[in-house]
């Protein structure tokens, strides 16, 4: 049977494990230690195009320059008004907090509001409603990771009892300018594992037929950060590390091939 497996020359989102020659002859499947299983398909005689198609990884590491810090206030009450009135308040004080330390109004993105009703449950009778829960939760961006720190600890100390902190990530705004190292990498890894199978199956390796590429920016959110306390919060700032973000390429390349 005749199996065509080339495409123009693209670049695109999208990555396929194995690899596949077309050429002339039978089946052969190798194993490889630790990555995923290398398929060789060899096609019969007459096929119009030839190609020995493979993946590869390249990857790059950089230090983040945002904080996001997911935050937010939960309040329980005996109304809904009592309950959304002291929630708006302690956010209020949140925002302001944040303000005074530097964070636009514009990098705080409201991310999740609800009111639900809390209830008593008796033995042998009906729930019944004891109280009214506001929980409302911000996205916070900090463009300078040096006060990320100290925005945190006055979120925390403006919200007082209703702050809910729910993590803390750390991302590159502007991955782009980075990933050209990588995407170099990922095709020279490629064309590494390519080479060795046209040894293998005694052809010689040509230019690329095709390219297509996905990307992972690794670095998801972090829980919260833990607090040194002496005391209340009077024992020192909140201890916030960025570190360093992983952006890696993966590509999937099919290789043109002469006998």
């Amino acid at each position: 049977m005749n199996r065509t497996n080339i495409n123009p020359l693209k670049l695109s989102r999208g990555i396929r494990r194995g690899a596949i020659l077309v050429g002339a002859g039978a089946i052969l499947a190798l194993g490889v230690a630790c990555t995923p299983t290398t398929e060789v398909t060899v096609a019969g005689q007459g096929t119009a195009t030839q190609g020995i198609a493979v993946a590869g990884e390249g990857s790059v590491s950089v230090r983040p320059d945002i904080g996001v810090l997911n935050l937010g206030v939960e309040v329980t009450a005996e109304t809904v008004a009592a309950a959304r009135d002291q929630a708006a308040d302690a956010m209020d004080a949140m925002q302001n907090a944040m303000n005074d330390e530097g964070v636009a109004d514009e990098d705080i993105q409201t991310q999740y509001f609800n009111i639900y009703p809390q209830y008593n449950y008796s033995e042998n009778s009906a729930p019944t409603i004891i109280g009214y829960v506001v929980s409302n939760q911000v996205q916070v961006k900090v463009r300078d990771l040096d006060s990320v720190s100290a925005v945190l600890d006055a979120a925390i100390a403006a919200g007082g009892d209703a702050v809910r902190v729910n993590g803390i990530s750390f991302t590159v705004e502007n991955p782009e300018e980075f990933l050209a190292d990588a995407r170099r990498e990922a095709v020279a890894n490629a064309r590494e594992h390519a080479e060795v199978l046209a040894d293998a199956a005694g052809v010689e390796l040509g230019a690329p037929i095709s390219i297509n590429e996905s990307s992972n920016f690794g670095g998801g959110p972090y829980p919260a950060a833990e607090m040194r306390q002496d005391g209340g919060m009077g024992g020192g700032s909140t201890p916030v590390n960025p570190g360093e973000q992983e952006l890696r390429i993966s590509v999937s390349v099919v290789f043109g091939i002469t006998e």
